[in-house]
């Protein structure tokens, strides 16, 4: 995916507006809804996945963080007696 993170965001609505043209050019009404949705409830999907993976990793960094933490008062305490 890193590959799609250098793509200029002009370049991305293009791409985008070629698509949905291609796709839909057969297409009636009601199908294109169809398609609409669907691809719609990719991305949400896809956006959601990426959401509880972020809240994991900042779990893990914040179990990190205390962890460290806990080092160092440790640390202090050692220094204090």
């Amino acid at each position: 995916m890193s590959k799609c993170s250098n793509i200029s965001l002009d370049l991305l609505i293009f791409i985008d507006f070629l698509l949905s043209i291609l796709l839909s050019q057969d297409l009636n009404i009601d199908e294109i809804n169809v398609l609409g949705n669907f691809l719609t409830q990719i991305g949400a999907n896809l956006l959601a996945k990426a959401a509880q993976q972020q809240n994991l990793q900042s779990k893990e960094e914040l179990k990190n963080q205390i962890a460290d933490m806990e080092q160092q008062l440790e640390k202090l305490k050692k220094d204090l007696c």
